[in-house]
This record gives structure tokens, sequence and C-alpha cells, in this order.
């Protein structure tokens, strides 16, 4: 049985196969029954679940790609990532080690689970070293940098705001080609938020760009009362790079994914045969 239903999925970009016989490398069976090799880096005490849209094409402005994401915080590290992701990885822990489940079922489950997700881009936030780890998929690859805590500009004013009961307070900044405003809940005094966000002197519940390409709303927080941990899977596909490096590899493979496609490995192109795509939308947040 051919792997077709979960990279379907995965991909998410548009092509079209002009040759029937095109298909997916590997087998079902081939599959270990183990989840990816972890390092645990902390443990969770407070979750905050943010609503982030993302303006992908700047032709089609009322199209918007909505992600369910959670920012996991630690006394040492936090992580921010995709919610319904992270439920499907501890679902899929716990089925995995069960023999009697039939691995097909498992990978079609947990398919159908992340289906329509959103966003799969991970970011860790290490606080004593000043590091964050950055982790993005494009199309079939998955890069992963390293880069320094990045210095956020803000500019305070006297503005306030109520989200989920907190009042906060309006801060804004230029980061990266991008202007931004900023809600911050000083009475929850810890110094971050969605995304790479950081630098005020509360938890931002809310921020979005002067375009509103990128917005992120904060729907519900709650400190966790069970072991959460806070972990960085490695994954030996995983292309490690800069964050400069990343950036030029993100725009080429957006404007020839023919490229990014056809040396994944995970496709067989017969001879004479050939894959067509478009030219995908390029909206990235950092715009330098």
């Amino acid at each position: 049985m051919k792997i077709i239903l979960l990279f379907s999925f995965a991909l998410g970009i548009q092509f079209s196969l002009f040759a029937q016989n095109i298909v997916f490398k590997g087998n079902i069976e081939d599959v270990p029954r183990k989840m990816e090799p972890r390092d645990t880096l902390d443990c969770a005490y407070l979750n905050v679940h943010y609503r982030q849209l993302i303006r992908k094409d700047k032709l089609f402005p009322e199209e918007l790609t909505g992600s369910d994401m959670v920012l996991q915080i630690g006394e040492q590290v936090s992580k921010y990532s995709n919610y319904r992701f992270l439920v499907n990885d501890s679902i899929m822990t716990e089925e995995l080690r069960c023999p009697k489940l039939n691995i097909t079922n498992i990978l079609n489950q947990a398919t159908m689970r992340t289906k329509n997700a959103g966003d799969r881009s991970v970011v860790i936030k290490n606080y004593p070293k000043g590091q964050y780890w950055v982790r993005v998929p494009v199309l079939l690859n998955k890069y992963i940098y390293m880069e320094r805590e990045p210095v956020f500009d803000w500019i305070f004013t006297s503005d306030t705001l109520t989200v989920l009961g907190y009042l906060c307070k309006k801060a804004t900044c230029l980061f990266r080609g991008r202007y931004y405003t900023a809600w911050y809940a000083p009475d929850i005094p810890l110094s971050n938020g969605p995304w790479k966000f950081n630098g005020l002197p509360g938890l931002i519940l809310k921020v979005e760009d002067a375009d509103r390409d990128y917005s992120f709303e904060c729907t519900a927080l709650y400190r966790v009362g069970w072991k959460s941990p806070i972990y960085l899977s490695k994954r030996k596909k995983d292309i490690e790079t800069t964050r400069e490096k990343f950036r030029q590899a993100e725009k080429a493979a957006m404007n020839n994914p023919n490229a990014v496609i056809g040396n994944s490995g995970f496709l067989t192109v017969p001879k004479g045969e050939k894959i067509v795509t478009k030219i995908l939308p390029y909206n990235p947040i950092e715009l330098e």
C-alpha cells in the first residue's frame, strides 16, 4: 500500500500530476511503531491559546488561513506551536504503543485529525540562553534554525483594551519590515507572547501588523495541573540552516515549487513525465 493519503494532505500545495503512474515512495508497513526521538526541554505550567490568522496571498486579501496555536510556558523554555498537531502527537504516541492497533488506521486517523490544521511552524524560546529555535515547513522540506533572542524596540502608549477580561496596554514597534501593534497584560508579568514576540512587561494577548496580514489573539489561558512536557522533536530530515539562508530557500521554493518537489525524494516521476506547479504566493512574516 503506497503512502498517498498521508502526503496528499501534508503537501498543502497546488500541483497537477500529468502522469497516472507517478507514485509516492515507501510503504505504510515500513513505518516504525514509534514517534521520532525528542528532547524534553522543560514542563509547562501555563498554556496560552491564540487564534492566528495569516493572509498568504496579497492578491486575495479576504482569504485568511486560521490556526489554533498554543504557547506552552515553562520556567526555562516556552514553545509556540499548532495545538491540533500537539494533541495529535500525544494521541499517536499512545496508539503506537498498542500492537493491536493497525498502523494504517493510526496514520490515516492522524492525517484526518490534522487536516486543514493550518500553520505547522514551531518557535521555542530558551530564556536563560537567550536563544530561539525555529522550525518551519516549506512544501516538502522542514527547516530548523537557531537565532539570538531578537530585540523588539517597543514604543509605549496610554491606550488600553480589555482582552479575555484582562486590562491590556498598547505598545507598537517596527520589526523586520512590519509595523506591529501589541496589547499586553501587566497583571500577567511574563515577557512573552505568540511567535517570536517578547520584551513587554506583561504577556502579549493580542498583536497584529498594520496590514493585518498577520494577527494573533488570545482565546484562552490556564495553569497546567498535569505533567506537560515541552519537547523538541529530532527529525533526521530537518534541514539545519540559518535564518538568512532559510529566507532565501523559502523564497526560491515559492517561486519554483517544481525543484523542491522533484528533489524531495518522496516522489518518483517516470522518464518523460512531469509535475506542473504554479508559483505559490509569498507573503512572509519577516520581510527583512
